[in-house]
């Protein structure tokens, strides 16, 4: 075998190995039930299954709500209203999960003790919202405003409205949070999320695959992200989002996270110029910052929703 046909296979065998990368990371996969206790298992959740069983028991009587996104899928999410709510809570899940896993455990605070209502959004790509391909991130940006718009129209311009979300989710928000919204957004919750699609990718590959090229693999996954999913790696980034962001942002991490690097949320709340609020939880795995310091971490979550909807 000649060396030019060594580099050829060499570079045949990268290709393909960015396509798998990119349709193992961003394609479709098919939705569990996340009502059986075995599932609940399998996410590391087996000690909260009642808790996240009685939060998946409150949105029982919650209203289906569908409508269609800028780029014409059919979005779906879950309204539970409060009578006489404080605001309304607007919470997005995070990659490859679902509500009840990622804000089970958080649901009976907001509604019952808080008084919020709550809007639990399935992330395009998951759930009953339509997509073949997730973005991490940057075409659900734009679904996020779809969902305030739709809100604000729905309750008055009066009610107010906070935007939430945890890993995926919480990128979800926080590369929105540039965006001017309807005056009924007041605030974002941003709990454990990346700094762009790029990064996470460049992270997760390094930790798992140390041997792999990634600063060759990369750029052509992000080939194929922009081929078949409409996005590239590069294409957002919460560290511009929140330098532009005129909403007050409550930024949640825990130092224990081997998934998002907590960096990544230092990063985010360094570059953040509007008002904000960080809380770092001492060892929490990725996205178990409740589960660790629940007292601390409701007492924030309570003082930042009273600051800006009452």
């Amino acid at each position: 075998m000649t060396a030019a046909m060594i580099v050829l296979a060499v570079l045949l065998a990268v290709v393909l190995l960015a396509l798998g990368l990119f349709l193992f990371a961003c394609r479709r996969r098919p939705v569990p039930d996340f009502t059986e206790p075995a599932v609940i298992a399998k996410w590391g959740r087996a000690e909260q299954t009642e808790e996240i069983l009685a939060g998946i028991s409150l949105m029982r009587d919650a209203e289906d709500i569908f409508l269609p996104s800028y780029d014409g899928l059919r979005l779906h999410g879950q309204l539970l209203q409060q009578p006489g709510a404080k605001g309304t809570i607007l919470l997005f899940h995070g990659y490859r999960s679902c509500w009840q896993i990622d804000f089970g455990l958080v649901l009976p605070y907001y509604y019952d003790t808080l008084g919020y209502s709550l809007l639990l959004v399935d992330q395009r790509a998951h759930g009953q919202s339509q997509g073949k391909y997730l973005t991490f991130g940057v075409r659900e940006r734009m679904d996020v405003i779809s969902w305030a718009t739709y809100m604000g129209q729905k309750l008055g311009p009066d009610a107010p409205l906070i935007l939430g979300g945890l890993s995926m989710g919480a990128t979800t928000v926080l590369m929105a949070s540039c965006f001017d919204f309807p005056a009924n957004v007041r605030a974002i919750i941003a709990d454990c999320g990346f700094t762009s699609p790029y990064e996470i990718a460049k992270s997760v590959l390094r930790r798992d695959y140390p041997r792999l090229p990634v600063g060759l693999l990369l750029p052509i996954c992000g080939l194929f992200t922009r081929l078949y999913a409409g996005f590239g790696l590069h294409d957002a980034s919460t560290l511009d989002a929140v330098r532009e962001s005129r909403y007050p942002i409550l930024f949640i991490h825990g130092t224990g996270d081997t998934f998002v690097p907590c960096e990544m949320t230092k990063e985010a709340y360094a570059a953040c110029t509007s008002e904000k609020e960080l809380i770092l939880v001492d060892s929490a795995e990725h996205g178990k910052s409740y589960l660790v310091e629940k007292g601390r971490v409701e007492e924030a979550l309570c003082r930042f929703l009273a600051t800006h909807t009452e």
